[in-house]
């Protein structure tokens, strides 16, 4: 996107309509579609260990607030199509709910019932916070947003602006943070100026060239059929790959010269092929789009799904994978910015009822930078992505890589491992199911850290049959 004019801010006075981006569109029909469905609500934890001021809380809060619009902003139907509106700063109230006493189990239930609840579209607040307070020095702050304002770069950058506000004031001193140059509605409304350019235009090229004749779906074996109507019920278990294996994961990379997620991503592509008995099919991913410096510091949901492409043909050793995920990989990079919507327009897969078009299975790397949680007093411990029940895709595995995610903060017990959120629609497949493959995929990993030579029929049995452990 470099080779467009600055992104600039807009006049709110009505002037200038405010639409969304093609992202959010697309998110804002899913709903529209389904409605009642939670796959696209977000829910985070943030456990506060110590001496904790409620008041200060709020009033950092309140400065997110009134600093960054998309957390004031709801979305209208207008003739014209739907539009965003953006709501004056209001100041956020966070009364403490006391479960001292409260018994057993009282905080998970407050919790299951909080990520339960439909976060409306069209008023405000499309993000809001419950202080829980479990213990004379426990808190749990909820976080809870529409992906309508959400991504994962933004959520990181949320818990940044939190820390760094609660020191301030807790000190009486003003907000460190530097005013934001532009908003997410200004990214949208250039965004839609964007999409007019030959740049649009040569990146839909790439990938119309990229996805020629890869076939459309990933059939993998599920242990219930398919229905008409998806429902979006899943759920979310949580694997963690031990810190050794993690590193020689790791070192593999480096001997390798790949990035890390290219040696996770070819070997849950492998993982797939012995599942469905494919050696052509797409993998999404989520890639944060953030490639201009306007945007670095923007709240909003700028992350776009991107489709890659998995080749096993000609069965190829791992080593060989690699070289060909990494292509793959760094081609996506360089063509990102074009809203998978527009991909997959351009492409024109078939259209099934029940069936996602071009990707089903998404595999997502967040290790988006995270600097030190620290808070004088305070103890911090964040833990994203609290499942709802909900499913986006059929399966949706999100690793999450603490040493690489981390910046300024000293070693911590546990942070060489890299722990995965296997989401998955549960009319699809059984609990079991799902933790077979992930034991699966470590194993796969274990092998092909000590010995990436070796062939993928090697790794999945003969072509076209499943393993009995991934039936």
């Amino acid at each position: 996107m470099n080779d467009m004019a600055a992104i600039r801010p807009v006049p709110r006075d009505g002037t200038v309509p405010l639409p969304l981006s093609s992202a959010q569109e697309r998110l804002w029909f899913m709903q529209r579609l389904h409605p009642g469905m939670l796959a696209y609500q977000f829910q985070a934890k943030i456990e506060l260990t110590g001496t904790l001021d409620a008041r200060v809380l709020a009033a950092a809060l309140t400065e997110i607030v009134r600093r960054h619009e998309a957390y004031r902003t709801t979305f209208a139907e207008t003739p014209d199509g739907p539009v965003q509106v953006v709501h004056p700063p209001y100041e956020v109230g966070l009364s403490v709910e006391d479960l001292r006493g409260a018994g057993e189990g009282a905080e998970a239930d407050v919790i299951r019932a909080a990520v339960a609840a439909e976060i409306p579209v069209d008023r405000l607040p499309l993000v809001h916070w419950r202080l829980l307070r479990t213990a004379e020095d426990r808190h749990v702050l909820l976080h809870l947003e529409h992906h309508l304002v959400h991504d994962g770069w933004a959520f990181n950058l949320f818990v940044d602006e939190l820390c760094a506000l609660y020191r301030a004031f807790v000190a009486g001193e003003p907000s460190p943070l530097p005013e934001p140059g532009v908003q997410f509605a200004d990214f949208a409304v250039w965004q839609r100026s964007w999409l007019a350019s030959p740049a649009a235009d040569a990146q839909l090229a790439y990938w119309r060239r990229q996805l020629d004749g890869v076939p459309y779906f990933l059939d993998l074996a599920t242990d219930r059929p398919r229905t008409p109507r998806r429902r979006f019920t899943g759920d979310a278990p949580r694997f963690t790959v031990p810190g050794e294996l993690a590193d020689a994961v790791r070192a593999l990379a480096a001997r390798e010269r790949v990035p890390l997620f290219s040696v996770m991503l070819a070997a849950f592509q492998v993982l797939l092929s012995g599942w469905s008995g494919q050696d052509d099919f797409c993998v999404a991913t989520g890639m944060a789009a953030r490639t201009r410096p306007e945007v670095d510091g923007m709240f909003g949901m700028l992350v776009n799904t991107v489709a890659l492409r998995a080749d096993l043909r000609g069965d190829p050793s791992f080593r060989e994978l690699l070289r060909r995920t990494r292509t793959t990989t760094f081609g996506a990079l360089e063509h990102q910015e074009l809203p998978f919507d527009r991909v997959v327009a351009g492409v024109r897969p078939p259209r099934v009822r029940g069936r996602q078009p071009l990707c089903e299975v998404l595999f997502a790397f967040h290790d988006s930078p995270s600097r030190a949680v620290r808070i004088p007093g305070l103890q911090v411990e964040v833990t994203p992505g609290v499942s709802n029940g909900s499913a986006k895709f059929d399966l949706n595995v999100i690793a999450i890589p603490r040493a690489e995610q981390t910046i300024g903060q000293p070693d911590r017990a546990g942070a060489r491992a890299i722990e995965f959120i296997w989401e998955y629609d549960r009319d699809l497949f059984d609990a079991a199911t799902v933790a077979r493959a992930a034991g699966r995929y470590e194993r796969l990993l274990a092998a092909v850290t000590a010995a990436p030579e070796t062939r993928i029929s090697a790794l999945t049995g003969e072509p076209g049959r499943r393993r009995e452990d991934e039936k």
